[in-house]
């Protein structure tokens, strides 16, 4: 019996201390982007916390800045190029690795799954001595290259974590029926993808979108993305555009989430 009691004590502990460690994090996440809301509302020129009063002059101020408008637009289009490169190598990748069977699979998982582990400021450097070194300057082109490369690991892992749940007896059942392989691909592999495929997109459009690591080094000086614009802007000024830009930001990645989850269901992502 005491050894009963004090099993259900130690859960309970265990269990408080889950609560508390896991509500710290949502704090310390949750936290700084309600700071930066606040600060975005600033009707003073400097930024202030709490704000003073309520303003929405820096939203304004930002859409009536061609530069930081026109940064919008290039990474609105270098992030849409970037989610249909990864998805157009990422889920013949992840369909290989699950469903395919050949000398070498591990190491080609491992090496396709490899940028996942690096630092983008590593794929960035290499991707800047890669051009270099074949006379590719920095351009759209090479920030959509460097930003592929970094992102197509998180299709390519939400794809296979699909396909694994998938059974296959249904692409057995459409070959029975006379369908050749691309054919049960678009018309029964593809269809129960799609929740997987759309959080896929998601997550990697949102990526390339607010990557800065990577396109530090591989953007066009004369067409910067709206992160490395920001990266230039917080060293030259203090007003609270940066955190009405930076509000913007963060009310995208929110919509991208709300649309995961109206859609496909946060607790399907992966299965």
């Amino acid at each position: 019996m005491r050894l009963a009691s004090g099993v259900v004590w130690a859960d309970r502990i265990g269990m408080a201390a889950l609560a508390i460690v896991t509500g710290f994090s949502i704090l310390l996440l949750v936290a700084p982007s309600l700071i930066v809301l606040a600060v975005s509302i600033e009707p003073r020129g400097y930024i202030s916390f709490p704000p003073s009063g309520f303003s929405l002059r820096w939203y304004e101020a930002v859409f009536a800045n061609r530069q930081l408008t026109d940064s919008v637009l290039v990474s609105l289009r270098v992030a849409f190029s970037v989610m249909l490169v990864c998805l157009a190598l990422g889920v013949p990748a992840a369909f290989a690795s699950v469903r395919g069977a050949f000398a070498g699979k591990g190491a080609l998982n491992a090496f396709l799954l490899s940028p996942q582990m690096m630092p983008g400021m590593v794929i960035g450097i290499a991707s800047l001595f890669f051009g270099a070194y074949f006379a590719f300057r920095a351009s759209d082109a090479m920030l959509i290259l460097s930003l592929s490369v970094f992102c197509l690991p998180f299709v390519i892992r939400i794809a296979m974590a699909r396909l694994a749940g998938l059974d296959p007896r249904l692409d057995e059942a459409s070959a029975n029926l006379g369908a050749g392989k691309l054919e049960t691909f678009a018309r029964v592999t593809v269809p129960q993808l799609a929740p997987a495929l759309l959080a896929a997109g998601a997550f990697t459009f949102i990526e390339a979108f607010d990557n800065v690591t990577v396109a530090l080094f591989t953007s066009d000086v004369r067409a910067r993305p709206l992160p490395v614009e920001l990266y230039y802007l917080v060293q030259f000024d203090s007003s609270p555009v940066i955190a009405a830009i930076s509000s913007l930001e963060i009310g995208l990645s929110f919509l991208a989430m709300l649309l995961i989850a109206r859609t496909v269901g946060l607790d399907r992502l992966g299965r």
